[in-house]
């Protein structure tokens, strides 16, 4: 057996490809679909802080970045950062210009777990993604079973395999509502199975918080099949996530704010944990197509008062490697 591996990045613009390759340090040989396609990397000094990059995120940036690509909507865009209380400052500014928002962190509506991923993965399929098997179906119908504890027989496996798959094909809809498949695929499908099942009470106390997060005056009561599965909001949304959540996700704009030296990493991180604060910074930085905006102050407030460590070293090697390389 042969392991080939693609090369071509329909996602990303080439400039934001070889920049993300030099932000992991690591070539990765990607190649990008149209090698005409221009992309915007700026790096933004904030001397104020946290509280004045989350202000010209939402006077400046996203202004300018719906104003300069026609059709271009609030739901292109993400602002990633590494803790919920970053995304905090965001909301609040956003929040205080009328800008509606997900987020997608722990002060989301409800908290991601196996069963809100299945059901997310679920609306996916539902809304389109049967067509080329995006999300696989065998694979929902294995997480299904999984769910149960205990070693399921051979025919216990097929009856749930035929009763899912009968399940999904009934509710395909491109343009569904997400409210009403949440809460039919709770009656239906989870209650049975949490009546046995006690060991999910965790979890269904978040499918439950999914529910009213879609009820009628819920924080996510406009969203649709589609965008549940894509967890990236409606088209009126600007979306809020860390950068642990942005993971699959693919937005025209993402701006990345904290990147300071006491975030992103932290401070004195062995080289193990180092490795993984660089993988999620240039997770955050390939979530884009076309616009890339780094947000610093080269300060952080810790609970012993301000530090001024300077911006994330991932970004003083990135600036660095692009003007060496004269793409900057």
């Amino acid at each position: 057996m042969e392991t080939v591996q693609l090369r071509l990045n329909y996602r990303s613009a080439g400039r934001i490809i070889r920049a993300s390759e030099m932000a992991l340090g690591e070539e990765r040989g990607y190649e990008p679909r149209d090698a005409e396609r221009e992309a915007t990397i700026r790096f933004i000094e904030c001397p104020e802080g946290l509280k004045e990059q989350s202000r010209r995120i939402v006077e400046e940036i996203i202004p300018t970045a719906l104003a300069s690509k026609p059709d271009r909507q609030f739901g292109d865009i993400a602002v990633l950062y590494r803790a919920a209380n970053i995304g905090d400052q965001v909301a609040e500014q956003l929040t205080a210009a009328g800008i509606d928002y997900i987020r997608i962190d722990s002060a989301a509506p409800y908290r991601k777990c196996a069963l809100t991923s299945w059901i997310e993965d679920c609306a996916a399929w539902c809304a389109g993604g049967w067509r080329e098997g995006r999300p696989s179906l065998r694979g929902l119908i294995d997480r299904w079973i999984g769910f149960r504890r205990g070693h399921a027989s051979e025919m216990t496996r097929r009856a749930e395999g035929r009763r899912l798959t009968g399940f999904l094909w009934a509710h395909r809809n491109d343009g569904g509502d997400a409210a009403a498949f949440v809460t039919v695929i709770r009656d239906e499908l989870l209650k049975p199975l949490f009546s046995e099942e006690p060991s999910l009470a965790d979890q269904r106390e978040q499918v439950q918080r999914m529910v009213t997060a879609f009820a009628p005056d819920g924080p996510l009561s406009a969203l649709d099949l589609a965008g549940l599965g894509g967890r990236d909001g409606s088209p009126t949304q600007v979306n809020l996530l860390t950068l642990h959540s942005a993971k699959g996700c693919e937005y025209d704009v993402v701006i990345m704010l904290g990147l300071d030296l006491g975030t992103i990493p932290w401070r004195n991180e062995p080289p193990e944990v180092l490795r993984e604060s660089r993988r999620l910074f240039y997770v955050g930085f390939t979530r884009a197509r076309d616009e890339v905006h780094m947000l610093y102050s080269g300060w952080v407030m810790t609970r012993y008062g301000r530090r001024d460590w300077g911006r994330s070293p991932f970004v003083e090697e990135l600036e660095a490697r692009l003007l060496n390389a004269e793409v900057f």
